[in-house]
């Protein structure tokens, strides 16, 4: 004869209780969070790892050398929109100035946003681009240069809603 008890027992069975299935939440979440950070790896594109460190620190080295060059001439720019012409004025304790110059806009994580402009000199120390359309707001890391590539100024920007000042600094 089956036992009394038994029949009238009234605790459901286990897929029917909530704790075994809080128990096996984390760890689903877990392994959920590993397939989507190895789809991100595999998906996405990572130009921030070099692959010559030795070629970039020298590369290092011609940077600063260049920035050196800058603070001996005494070298100072603004950039700004005016009349939607980019404008750069730049000015120099010494020496002259070159006909043009480079100007690049560079994105701080990613590299399809990088914009490059060489503007052409219209005045004395007054150079400009008709047609240079500036990225919106994000961290930015702007550097204006000679053709040449002796000297550069460089400033980080938020975006260019006001003019933005470049100086030479050691």
């Amino acid at each position: 004869m089956p036992d009394a008890h038994a029949m009238h027992d009234p605790s459901p069975p286990w897929y029917r209780q909530r704790w075994p299935w809080l128990l096996m939440l984390m760890p689903a979440l877990a392994v959920i969070g590993g397939f989507i950070t190895l789809w991100l790896a595999l998906t996405s594109n990572n130009a921030m790892v070099v692959d010559d460190y030795y070629r970039e620190g020298k590369a290092i080295n011609l940077e600063l050398a260049r920035d050196r060059a800058a603070v001996a001439r005494g070298l100072g720019a603004t950039l700004a929109v005016v009349d939607g012409r980019l404008t750069v004025r730049v000015a120099a304790r010494e020496g002259a100035l070159p006909a043009s110059v480079n100007l690049r806009v560079v994105h701080a994580t990613r590299a399809e946003l990088d914009r490059a402009y060489t503007l052409p000199q219209v005045g004395p120390g007054l150079y400009t681009h008709p047609d240079a359309q500036l990225p919106g707001p994000a961290r930015w890391q702007v550097t204006i240069e000679d053709p040449a590539r002796t000297w550069r100024l460089t400033a980080p920007a938020q975006g260019f809603a006001e003019p933005l000042r470049l100086h030479a600094a050691d």
